[in-house]
């Protein structure tokens, strides 16, 4: 009996309830176009998929690498335009058209942001990548022939003949799963540890022999890369893009995103994009109170949970915990 109990402890350690809140999580995505397909929900969770990606990547620049970025949302819609413009204009195949849209996006960013940044920190930082996210849309109006000016760019080709909504949710769900996995891998590897010693104690990093050099160059070519990779899929999904993607509210939303779900916290990014995604589309229904309620949603939670909802999930975790210890005599 004795080591039967230790064996069921053992059993409902390793399937804790994240685990299962996790498993369930991805399992009503990939079941949801077949049990039941609404193309209004299913264009709501692209747009989770595509939104929680941005927020992600930014996170692991911020979070993670202590790097204060305000021009995320511009590396999106560098690699948005570069594939659509591509495609649109070469006929090139929209697949190679994303490739070379997310390494537009990483070449720009490296070159204006990531090797400036070498020389600066904190607030200077900043001040550059909102000064480059800033420039983007009036460059954007002044090369009309080639973007669409102000009016943007439309009739973008979709990622193949004939696709259909349900196509481009498991396309988007698998970019979703693969690109969470390389964002996760890259905080639990090597070069993960390296940007949060940085971000914690630079000095000390240096001491360890941690290229400051290398890991900035290495955290903007990759954020950038794999942002841009998402902007080339939103654009082969909507069809269009405009300068009013660079406008505010989809910078702070996506700040908020990050906010809801907790600074430095994976996956607090995509549980933030979840309330703010599905929020945001649902609170139109109230009109012009939509922002004024999505904002006191999001200042309660924030009150309570100054972590936001990673530290909701920590708090869960313990009380579970407790019980479970309790339980146990």
């Amino acid at each position: 009996m004795g080591d039967q109990k230790i064996g069921m402890h053992g059993m409902t350690d390793s399937l804790n309830w994240k685990r299962i809140a996790i498993g369930a999580g991805l399992l009503l995505m990939a079941v949801y176009p077949l049990i039941h397909g609404d193309p209004y929900i299913m264009h709501i969770f692209i747009l989770f998929f595509i939104w929680s990606l941005v927020a992600s990547n930014w996170n692991l620049l911020m979070g993670y690498a202590g790097i204060f970025s305000l021009g995320n949302i511009a590396f999106l819609a560098i690699g948005a335009y570069t594939s659509g413009i591509l495609s649109k204009n070469l006929s090139w195949s929209p697949w190679l058209c994303i490739l070379l849209g997310g390494i537009a996006s990483m070449a720009l960013v490296t070159v204006f942001i990531g090797l400036p940044a070498l020389r600066l920190s904190g607030i200077y930082i900043a001040l550059l990548s909102l000064i480059f996210a800033d420039s983007l849309p009036t460059i954007l109006t002044q090369t009309r022939s080639l973007t669409g000016g102000a009016m943007g760019l439309h009739d973008v080709p979709p990622l193949f003949e004939g696709i259909l909504r349900i196509h481009s949710y498991y396309i988007c769900f698998a970019l979703f799963l693969v690109m969470l996995t390389i964002i996760y891998r890259t905080i639990h590897s090597a070069t993960g540890l390296a940007f949060v010693a940085l971000r914690d104690s630079r000095e000390f990093a240096r001491s360890l022999g941690i290229s400051e050099y290398r890991e900035k160059l290495k955290v903007f070519a990759l954020v950038s890369f794999l942002t841009g990779i998402v902007g080339g899929f939103y654009v082969h999904y909507l069809g269009d893009i405009s300068p009013t993607t660079l406008t505010i509210e989809p910078f702070l939303l996506t700040i908020a995103m990050m906010e809801m779900g907790g600074i430095g916290r994976f996956p607090g990014a995509v549980l933030g994009a979840v309330i703010i995604v599905f929020g945001n589309e649902f609170l139109r229904l109230a009109g012009t109170l939509r922002l004024a309620l999505l904002g006191a949603l999001i200042c309660a939670i924030i009150l309570f949970f100054p972590g936001g909802l990673m530290q909701l999930v920590d708090w869960i975790d313990t009380r579970i915990a407790a019980r479970r210890r309790r339980a146990h005599g």
